[in-house]
């Protein structure tokens, strides 16, 4: 598959950038008699027997430069939702308009546009396997897991870390995903490669975040640096830049430094509305 041009890339961090909040009302007109034949080499998929037409299809890929990444399918009876890459925004049914940020279901009271980035979340997440992740299991009875986006010269993210002895004792499990915000080859990236490379990647992982790590002079194992590698593309298929950043078993996430007892609360409330 062939990835998002340049532009389209451009053009989606644009869309993303600029919030754009939409209230759904029952002012929405349905598509009448949408065509059934879709175009060739265009990803349409049908919801409920309606089908996408095809101009609709041909414009909103037009407007991303016809890229493979880019598919179409119907959220329901006035929206269309447009996934780019790992990322979803919607459309109107004639593909004119794309509605990006906060799209708010006025009925329902909810943002739609972030329950459908929750579960494009999950399963980016759920595809990772455990080699990628840095975990710090709880000490007690594990109630709980999240997974933290964090960058070793993060002042935040040290204090964070300060605290990670609370966190596994109040049977919160913390995995981290490691993302050096400095970029590639920078020595905040070399530092944290050669941390995952040590055969003790948590005990030195401490010992870098209160900065008393010392990187060997020798050049890190290649293997080390492509696992770094994939879990700073994940990051960046999130759309995640921020550290810390938790990411929740349910797909929300939030940033900064939370302390153990009011992250437990949020879990508890999390799991709580979960339940319902």
């Amino acid at each position: 598959m062939r990835k998002l041009s340049n532009q389209s890339q451009r053009l989606l961090s644009l869309l993303f950038n600029k919030s754009i909040i939409l209230l759904l009302t029952l002012s929405f007109i349905q598509t009448s008699s949408a065509q059934t034949n879709s175009a060739e080499n265009v990803a349409v998929q049908k919801s409920n027997g309606q089908p996408i037409s095809s101009n609709t299809s041909k414009s909103i890929h037009a407007f991303f430069n016809n890229s493979a990444g880019v598919t179409i399918k119907r959220y329901n009876q006035q929206l269309l939702e447009v996934t780019v890459g790992t990322r979803s925004i919607f459309a109107s049914n004639d593909g004119r308009y794309l509605y990006v940020g906060k799209v708010i279901d006025t009925q329902e009271k909810i943002d739609i546009g972030e329950q459908v980035a929750q579960k494009n979340r999950l399963k980016k997440i759920a595809n990772l396997d455990d080699e990628y992740q840095l975990s710090f299991p709880a000490t007690s009875k594990e109630l709980f897991e999240v997974t933290l986006f964090t960058d070793i010269d993060c002042g935040y993210c040290r204090r964070f870390h300060d605290s990670m002895a609370q966190y596994n004792a109040l049977g919160i499990r913390i995995n981290y995903v490691m993302l050096p915000r400095a970029g590639k080859n920078s020595s905040t990236y070399n530092k944290t490669a050669a941390v995952l490379c040590t055969s003790s990647p948590q005990e030195n992982m401490t010992l870098a975040m209160q900065g008393k790590f010392s990187a060997p002079t020798s050049p890190v194992d290649s293997r080390c640096k492509n696992k770094l590698d994939k879990q700073m593309s994940l990051a960046n298929e999130l759309g995640i830049t921020a550290t810390p950043t938790i990411l929740f078993a349910n797909g929300a996430v939030i940033e900064g430094a939370v302390k153990p007892e009011q992250l437990l609360a949020q879990l508890n409330q999390i799991n709580t509305g979960s339940e319902k």
